[in-house]
């Protein structure tokens, strides 16, 4: 029996909506669940886009909206296609609850753009016979490589059997070679007639990736990154359904690529905060990927020299199953993971033909006692001049662009900012203008003081153009790149600048976090860190671990080919453990020490945290609301089963003239914790419907607002 109705969502952010319209099928009509519909919506039967989730073949059950009418018909289908794959669609609807959004804000997420869609009703472009590249046993693998890439063969090999899914985590040093496992275990994935996807945490290194897996397996490759527009994507995402492509490469939006014989997720430098959204639905990638693994029996591959504190718990210490059945109470000091995933750990612990460089940690304390006032130590001064009249490149890198991080008064004392978001302007030197890196307004800098009209306005802080400018003024003659946000702002900036800066265009390459993992120049001799520490007092418990990555990452540009490298980190804290860990490369040591701090402190992975951040134009209003919410949830908390946080502005307390407010929770179990904090903001808006606040809900945030 042909199906006489479906079950559709209705293409609307509005929460009130987040649910499911039945509508008839028109005799003749060929429809198929996650194809795209228009309906008639609404008293006003106005055409309206909506995805058909479901298809029911009889009438028992039910109800149109309005009982007064009979069930609508579906007036027309937009594509020829299925937009909706049935492992994305159930995607989407695990997302739904696990990121605590509506199901059409995920059904967004995971499918090209409406805009683009209609743009290309039906697009088809030219079947291709893929051109795999050059043989994978043309390389030859060290021991190490070889291994890992056998577990990964014979665990891919093993799911194809019996449609299960394994997670794998890389641990490999900088230099390492895991990109060449990557390569052999993603060429036997294509040659069993699968198809893999690869993400990578930066735009700038799709350029670099994408030359290496081209040369490798030719036009089965495409890539998709943001710079593209909707319509080039969706050609891509059109191509990937039609079996057209077998490898995409891109960030965390890949992960949703329409394949339908997917076998391999690949996810390059996993510890990256970039794989986590921060528009809802605010998703990890590392868990869709996870989660797309189990629907699909394909595996995955978390790569990093630097892993997460979760991912590495999980791999290296994974606990059995009969652990999970013990009560809460009695397992509060272990990882709170999911059950039914298992990670397992493969290690390359060694650089390929290459020494670890040498790492020095600069007290700028010191300099500044012995008359330096500059921005570079003398060492780091004297390096750079040997590493350039040698003939090689260095690397300067600083996670701050624009010239002067603030300007301020000095008479009054007053700091300029933006008046849309309560952040400091940053002074760019290029255009001689202050800008708000938050919300993009900018102004010329004002020849006074706009508070006491003093004349005495000076720039503070230093930001990549300021390392610029001071690079041309101790070495004129040197040619240097810049690589950050206002640089890189066209389609192929990155392609650009790095192209330039491979081919000795420039011997200098000055950039923000861009140029500090995934990139592999053989002149790379010399690595600076102008501030170490810049990472360390963001207020969030993650500080360490996040500087010890960057650090470590960095440190992995210098000495990749038969000359030796040297890094510097300058530093006020030279003390702190994750610089000393950091100049060791010492991995497991750093692990050892933060997840110790992290289960004595009771923070995540042994813990979950429930960020419920408020917002709205009027601050009163939202800290009073927060003020309630917690209220009630001190009320529905008696047993003490949740720890509550406070309430506090957020790290940026206004952002385009919303003001922000946070309240945490922290637990040891999710399901509890996410049911808690649900009922008793529902229990909020019974008393109070909030008509000019939103809420935004993230569990275990990447970064603590």
């Amino acid at each position: 029996m042909s199906p006489a109705y479906a079950a559709v969502c209705i293409d609307t952010l509005h929460g009130e909506l987040d649910r499911l319209f039945h509508y008839k099928i028109p005799a003749g009509m060929d429809v198929q669940a996650g194809m795209r519909c228009v309906v008639p919506f609404g008293k006003g039967n106005k055409p309206t886009t909506g995805y058909i989730i479901e298809l029911i073949e009889e009438a028992d059950g039910l109800q149109s909206e309005n009982a007064s009418f009979l069930l609508k018909e579906i007036s027309a289908l937009p594509d020829t296609f299925c937009v909706l794959a049935p492992e994305v669609l159930a995607l989407a609807q695990w997302m739904r609850d696990k990121y605590y959004t509506t199901l059409i804000s995920c059904i967004r997420c995971v499918s090209p753009s409406a805009k683009a869609g209609k743009a290309f009703p039906g697009t088809r472009t030219k079947k291709t016979k893929p051109n795999f590249g050059t043989n994978c046993a043309e390389v030859t693998l060290t021991d190490d490589q070889r291994s890992a890439v056998n577990e990964l063969i014979g665990s891919f090999d093993q799911a194809v059997n019996s449609e299960i899914s394994s997670v794998y985590l890389l641990h490999g040093v900088t230099g390492s070679g895991k990109t060449e496992v990557y390569l052999h275990t993603i060429s036997h994935v294509l040659a069993q007639g699968k198809q893999a996807i690869v993400l990578v945490p930066e735009i700038a290194l799709t350029p670099q990736t994408v030359d290496i897996f081209t040369a490798r397996f030719g036009d089965a490759v495409a890539v998709t990154h943001s710079r593209l527009t909707a319509g080039e994507r969706f050609v891509i995402w059109k191509r990937a359904l039609d079996g057209e492509i077998s490898l995409v490469i891109g960030p965390r939006s890949a992960v949703f690529m329409p394949f339908t014989r997917l076998g391999l997720i690949v996810i390059d430098e996993e510890h990256e905060h970039t794989y986590h959204s921060e528009t809802s639905p605010k998703y990890d990638a590392r868990e869709v990927a996870v989660k797309r693994a189990e629907l699909t029996g394909a595996a995955v591959v978390l790569g990093s020299a630097t892993p997460s504190m979760e991912s590495y718990l999980r791999a290296a210490e994974p606990k059995p199953p009969e652990h999970w059945n013990q009560p809460p109470r009695e397992r509060r000091h272990t990882p709170p993971f999911d059950s039914r995933v298992f990670y397992s750990l493969l290690r390359l612990p060694h650089r390929i033909n290459l020494t670890f460089p040498d790492v020095h940690i600069i007290d700028m304390r010191r300099e500044f006692t012995r008359g330096n006032t500059s921005l570079f130590s003398k060492d780091f001064t004297d390096a750079l001049k040997e590493v350039l009249a040698a003939g090689r490149q260095a690397i300067l890198f600083l996670n701050r662009r624009g010239y002067s991080t603030f300007v301020s008064c000095r008479h009054c004392g007053d700091v300029l900012s933006c008046d849309q978001c309560r952040v400091n302007h940053t002074y760019h030197a290029d255009t001689g203008s202050l800008l708000c890196h938050y919300c993009g307004r900018g102004l010329p800098l004002p020849e006074k003081c706009p508070s006491c009209a003093s004349v005495h306005l000076r720039r503070f802080g230093v930001g990549t153009q300021q390392v610029e400018t001071e690079v041309a003024r101790l070495f004129p003659h040197t040619a240097t790149l810049r690589m950050d946000m206002d640089t890189t702002r066209g389609k192929h900036g990155h392609a650009e600048i790095l192209s330039a800066f491979r081919r000795g265009a420039a011997q200098v390459l000055i950039g923000t976090q861009m140029v500090a993992k995934g990139l592999d120049f053989p002149q790379v001799t010399l690595v600076g860190v102008i501030a170490a520490d810049l990472s360390l007092f963001s207020g969030d418990f993650r500080a360490g671990e996040h500087t010890f990555q960057l650090l470590t990452q960095v440190a992995g540009r210098a000495g990749r080919s038969d000359y030796a490298g040297r890094v510097f980190l300058q530093t006020y804290n030279p003390e702190h453990y994750a610089l000393q860990f950091a100049r060791e490369g010492n991995y497991e040591a750093f692990y050892a020490h933060e997840i110790a701090l992290r289960r004595t402190m009771g923070y995540p992975p042994f813990t979950h945290i429930f960020s419920v951040m408020l917002s709205g134009p009027v601050e009163k209003e939202v800290i009073a609301a927060l003020h309630k919410l917690q209220a009630i949830m001190a009320y529905c908390n008696k047993k003490g089963l949740f720890e509550l946080m406070g309430v506090s502005p957020a790290f940026v307390s206004k952002v385009k003239q919303q003001f922000r407010w946070k309240l945490l929770v922290k637990c040891a179990e999710e399901e509890p914790l996410k049911q808690f904090v649900l009922y008793c903001i529902r229990k909020l808006r019974e008393n109070d419907p909030l008509p000019n606040i939103a809420v935004h809900l993230s569990l275990n945030p990447a970064i603590l607002e």
